[in-house]
């Protein structure tokens, strides 16, 4: 399993999260809160139960109330991740597709977004609070959802799930070392060789791999091909075509996994390419790189 760490998402100790509702306090701490609703909040859930580390698709939707003033600035949605005592766990605070000052009465505005869920050591029932806040001043909105207080507002409840045995992968030849950039610190990837190996333990049973790949299709005449085989059987053929990173779900049947306990994945690219030779030595980079991998987790159904 190779986690990316997300910018948006942010992890608080239980001190911070006192002093994060004495921060509220403002809003009205155990009062009612009187202010007519700006929208209504709701977000879709494209499963319920989530093994720690893997992928959860996320739909939001916010309806501007028919009466609504106009948006002063441009607000932030935070998004709470809560274990079963109301506490705290992580965020995937962001942008929304659009910005709020151009949200107009009775406009609905709905937008997709993936997150990773954390290996954050729970294991049980969350409770998904969403809200609007002003990054300049902190003030959050008023909305119409269940009010969990602090215009925080419960809008989906998941299940945590502990993750299997398979699912932890193992980078066994073909990998450069982690790398990010510090204009983006949350961003990290490894570059493949041309080949490359991942190994994991035999689910036996359909799974499915995740992948968060990125290739260097402009640098080609054609785009990259990166095959996923086991053994001589090819489980998955794709193009790297994009010049930004792709995201794909594998299938991966059981009757391809045979009877060994340790399955060797091989991720083949062609072509891959040495930085130094395709710039004529302007880069001094003389690794053979494939590929970027920025996100890889195997799920067994």
């Amino acid at each position: 399993m190779l986690l990316p760490e997300t910018k948006s998402m942010t992890f608080r100790t239980p001190a911070l999260v006192c002093c994060l509702i004495v921060s509220l306090c403002g809003i009205g701490c155990g009062l009612t809160d009187s202010a007519e609703p700006v929208a209504t909040a709701a977000v879709g859930l494209n499963r319920t139960r989530v093994p720690l580390g893997g992928p959860l698709e996320m739909t939001y939707r916010f309806t501007v109330a028919a009466d609504a003033p106009a948006f002063a600035e441009d607000y932030r949605v935070f998004v709470h991740f809560l274990d079963g005592d109301g506490e705290l766990m992580f965020t995937d605070d962001h942008e929304p597709s659009e910005s709020s000052r151009g949200w107009e009465q009775g406009q609905e505005i709905t937008y997709e977004r993936r997150m990773i869920v954390p290996v954050y050591p729970y294991i049980g029932e969350v409770t998904v609070a969403v809200g609007l806040y002003s990054p300049a001043s902190g003030d959050r909105l008023s909305l119409a959802a269940e009010h969990l207080g602090q215009r925080a507002y419960r809008v989906a409840t998941m299940e945590m799930a502990p993750q299997s045995e398979s699912g932890f992968l193992v980078f066994v030849e073909g990998w450069h070392d982690s790398e990010r950039v510090p204009e983006d610190p949350g961003r990290e990837w490894r570059w493949t060789m041309g080949r490359a190996v991942l190994s994991f333990r035999n689910p036996r049973a359909d799974s499915t791999l995740y992948l968060e790949v990125g290739g260097r299709p402009e640098l080609f005449d054609a785009p990259q091909i990166l095959t996923l085989a086991i053994g001589d059987t090819v489980v998955e053929t794709l193009e790297l075509s994009s010049e930004e990173p792709t995201y794909h779900m594998v299938a991966i049947p059981a009757v391809s996994l045979a009877e060994a306990e340790t399955v060797t994945l091989s991720l083949n690219v062609e072509p891959s390419f040495v930085p130094a030779v395709v710039t004529g030595g302007q880069s001094a980079d003389d690794r053979e790189l494939g590929m970027q991998v920025f996100y890889a987790f195997l799920e067994s159904r």
